[in-house]
């Protein structure tokens, strides 16, 4: 019998940390692999944390930096009053019913004076 082995919660690790390994990383003092291995991390995230610090467009690089730019004051909220639109008159469209005794029925939507005459013709 086998266990399921439960998921493990995604780690999170925080700008600093990253920006910390990235400096180890360039100084070359160990291996991407020893860093890895003394972190506990993936060799290829320590890879890609490297590739985003040097492209410098990832969001950590840019708050380990300082080069987030402070968020704006929200816009102060101005009343609106709207009104509902209006529902545009419809006028029903006629149609002709006819009952057959057989309980069928023959339904004629949008009907017009010459369908009426046809359906008179036919039903004479």
């Amino acid at each position: 019998m086998t266990l399921a082995k439960q998921p493990e919660q995604r780690r999170v690790f925080s700008p600093e940390f990253k920006w910390q390994i990235v400096q180890q990383a360039e100084e070359r003092s160990l291996s991407v692999s020893e860093l890895a291995r003394k972190y506990d991390v993936n060799t290829n995230q320590v890879f890609r944390w490297v590739r985003e610090a040097s492209i410098g467009d990832a969001l950590w690089v840019k708050r380990v930096k300082g080069e987030l730019e402070k968020p704006q004051a929200p816009m102060p909220f101005l009343p609106v009053i709207t009104q509902p639109a209006e529902a545009p008159q419809t006028t029903p469209k006629p149609a002709i019913t006819v009952s057959f005794r057989s309980g069928h029925q023959l339904m004629l939507h949008e009907a017009t004076p010459g369908m009426l005459q046809h359906l008179v013709a036919a039903l004479s």
